[in-house]
């Protein structure tokens, strides 16, 4: 088995350019203004709404722009840019009533026309939301600051899959219009921190919008550095260059929360992991050998070994903290099992040669296990784990370890075979993860499933209002699922946040993660 890693460029320099800017450590964190130093896994890729796929943009960009609505802490919807909102007795005509007075970071007015602009470039070809705003059939503005979306049919959903999703970040047309190709590199909203710099792979910086329509940030800056590291963030934390960290091993995690001077607040969210067959590359077009493969992996106790507590195992697509979670053992799942794989693999075709691998008109399975460098908990090291018992079983596997933009890009296109994949929401909402991940043509569906059974029943779980009727809808549609074997199931990733004691008023939860506007700094 073979670890193949990029080179880390830049990171002396990367240090050096920190260090000078932020000063944390010693008289640093005393001095004004108050800025505050979040770290995260890996950069930003772009800030196009349509185009936002990844959850480290989409934290960015939470705050430079706002949606129609926002969560509380306990995931209740309340007003942002939309004051209030009704929907008629179908549910297909939803009005959005507008916040008047709200201008964009570039001076130009909030509005419904800014409003109906957006929406329908999300509907369009450019976007990567196309066909889950498809249910849109037409946006009105009966004046300055009333939108009325007009569904094709009832979606119950509406509200988590279109007002809330990336897609649902509302940009400046007149920014949009001006830059051109390089507005996705200079973002302009209406949130509470504005665009200040990028510099790739080391840091973006935001600065306070003093002209933001609620109350606050308390904050001067918000300064987001790329650390992918887990020991180097805690190394970070401890010493003051960054004061937020959402990483830690086992070990460190258990050491931080004995230290007085640091927070730590886990809880369980809606994320989930998983290792994504890529069914156009054959053999794994071929379900007998997605089952013997899964049969061949035992991922509990890889999971156990290398990630709990914060990565727990899981057998569903949907998180087990979703109301719509099938339950414990209700699902088919391919527990470690090496004798079926065998059988399976035969039953494909596949037979052992001499040196105990399995071949095909003689020709050995090889495969690749795609993974970012640490964007998701453990992901090199779940991921040679696996290779390790593949290729024990006699289908040799390496690990391609890359860069987050690069993995992005070649996974979009296919080039992958299997890739570590995971799947981020802020509510538990079922169809932002089974439409996304499994339905033909989901924006989340990297490895070509299509199951037009199961993209019926998802259909129909949109049409219907009564929970319970959508809760079994929802329980078909996981069965389907892993009887596709699809995925290998990692585990769902609970929420971490690790911070120091002198940050005063940050207290998030699974729904309201990235409000950084009530934070300062104690001095």
């Amino acid at each position: 088995m073979q670890v193949r890693r990029p080179f880390q460029r830049g990171w002396v320099a990367a240090a050096l350019i920190c260090a000078g800017l932020l000063a944390l450590a010693g008289h640093g964190l005393a001095q004004a203004p108050q800025v505050f130093v979040v770290a995260l896994e890996t950069d930003v890729v772009q800030f196009d709404p349509v185009k936002i796929q990844d959850a480290t943009t989409s934290q960015v960009a939470f705050q430079i722009y706002e949606h129609l609505l926002k969560r509380d802490y306990d995931g209740n919807l309340e007003p942002a840019l939309a004051t209030r909102w009704e929907s008629d007795p179908t549910g297909q005509v939803w009005t959005f009533h507008l916040r008047q007075g709200v201008r964009f970071h570039d001076g130009s007015p909030f509005n419904a026309e800014v409003v109906k602009w957006h929406f329908e470039r999300a509907m369009g070809p450019d976007s990567y939301f196309q066909t889950q705003y498809s249910v849109i059939d037409r946006i009105e503005t009966p004046d300055d600051y009333t939108v009325v979306f007009h569904l094709k049919e009832p979606n119950a959903a509406f509200i988590d899959n279109i007002i809330l999703a990336n897609a649902g970040f509302i940009p400046s047309k007149k920014a949009f219009e001006e830059k051109g190709d390089a507005f996705p590199y200079e973002p302009v909203g209406t949130g509470p921190f504005k665009w200040n710099t990028w510099v790739k792979g080391q840091r973006v910086e935001l600065a306070r919008n003093d002209d933001w329509w609620g109350d606050g940030p308390k904050l001067d800056r918000l300064v987001i550095r790329v650390i992918p590291e887990a020991n180097t963030q805690v190394i970070e934390l401890e010493t003051g260059g960054v004061h937020l960290i959402t990483r830690a091993s086992q070990t460190d995690l258990e050491r931080l929360q004995q230290n007085p001077d640091v927070v730590v607040i886990t809880k369980p969210a809606y994320r989930t992991r998983a290792l994504e067959f890529n069914v156009a590359q054959p053999p794994f077009d071929d379900v007998r050998v997605r089952q013997a493969i899964q049969y061949a992996v035992d991922m509990p106790l890889i999971v156990r070994a290398l990630a709990e507590p914060l990565l727990v195992p899981a057998d569903s697509v949907v998180p087990v903290a979703s109301w719509a979670y099938a339950g414990e053992g209700v699902l088919p799942n391919y527990p470690y099992d090496l004798q079926k794989a065998e059988k399976l693999m035969r039953e494909a075709g596949f037979v052992r040669d001499a040196q105990g691998r399995w071949t095909k008109d003689g020709q050995p399975l090889r495969m690749t296990i795609h993974t970012p460098d640490n964007r998701y908990y453990m992901d090199v090291d779940i991921s040679a784990a696996v290779a390790n018992q593949l290729t024990r079983f006699g289908i040799e596997t390496n690990v391609r370890v890359m860069e987050w933009a690069a993995y992005l890009e070649e996974v979009r296109n296919g080039q992958h075979q299997i890739a570590f994949l995971g799947w981020n929401q802020s509510s538990p909402e079922p169809s932002l993860f089974t439409d996304a991940k499994a339905k033909t043509n989901g924006r989340g569906n990297y490895g070509n499933y299509s199951d037009p059974a199961l993209d019926a029943i998802l259909d129909e779980a949109l049409r219907v209002a009564d929970e319970a009727q959508r809760r079994a809808l929802y329980a078909e549609a996981q069965r389907i699922v892993n009887e596709n074997a699809w995925f290998i199931w990692v585990g769902n990733e609970a929420l971490t946040w690790i911070f120091r004691k002198e940050v005063q008023g940050f207290n998030p939860s699974p729904s309201m993660q990235y409000n950084y506007t009530e934070i300062s700094i104690a001095r």
